[in-house]
């Protein structure tokens, strides 16, 4: 006994071929200009975004997901730093973490991470001096961190701040914008501070050194890929 054929569906329940309204893909983050010392070591996972200098001395270390964020003004990261996993440096760190944490809506500024900026702040961006350790989920923003200077775990420092040298800020601690530490600075607890006589800043920045040699044998690093 023939059977009839299969009924054709009807328009509505046909299935679209039209590919004009398909969704295009977001584009990449822009890709800043850069000055990187050949001894440093930026892992293959890293993120450098914006369009302003970043600039890497010798014998930093930036590991896999942590980011350089250079879309609101330069940044540089002195000799022997070390950049952690998941801490963002640069204006605009603490903007583009509430962006990836969905706690906000559009972020004014150009490209990735933007903000409100004064010109003042574009012109000077962020600096790390020489052996600055920025530990897991920080974010820093200051204009100035100081020589020697640990910003730990999931630490903020605000815009415009200027950090003296061999101060520690301790885990989720924050430091309001534009703010001055002198040098030896503490913050711990519920903001409270002191100043660090223990006169251990010489050691520490040699343990540094040997940290950083360390991270330089087990980071893969790609300074091609930014260059």
């Amino acid at each position: 006994m023939p059977t009839s054929p299969p009924k054709r569906p009807s328009p509505a329940h046909r299935p679209s071929t039209n590919t004009s309204s398909t969704s295009k893909p977001p584009l990449p983050p822009p890709k800043p200009p850069t000055a990187l010392s050949p001894t440093c070591v930026i892992s293959e996972t890293a993120q450098l975004v914006g369009t302003q200098l970043v600039t890497v001395f010798a014998n930093t270390v930036v590991h896999p997901k942590a980011k350089l964020l250079s879309t609101l003004g330069t940044v540089v990261v002195g000799e022997g730093c070390i950049v952690c996993e998941k801490a963002v440096v640069g204006l605009g760190a603490a903007e583009a973490e509430e962006k990836i944490k969905g706690k906000t809506g559009v972020i004014k500024g150009s490209g990735d991470g933007g903000g409100d900026i004064d010109e003042g702040e574009r012109q000077e961006g962020v600096v790390l001096e020489q052996g600055v350790v920025v530990e897991v989920g920080a974010l820093v923003e200051a204009r100035r961190v100081g020589e020697g200077t640990v910003v730990e775990v999931g630490a903020k420092i605000g815009r415009g701040c200027v950090i003296g040298k061999h101060c520690k800020i301790a885990p989720l601690s924050k430091v309001p914008p534009n703010e001055t530490l002198p040098d030896f600075t503490v913050i711990y607890g519920n903001n409270e501070r002191r100043i660090d006589k223990s006169g251990l800043e010489e050691l520490r920045m040699k343990l540094n050194e040997k940290h950083v040699e360390t991270l330089r044998r087990l980071i893969k690093s790609d300074l091609a890929k930014w260059q």
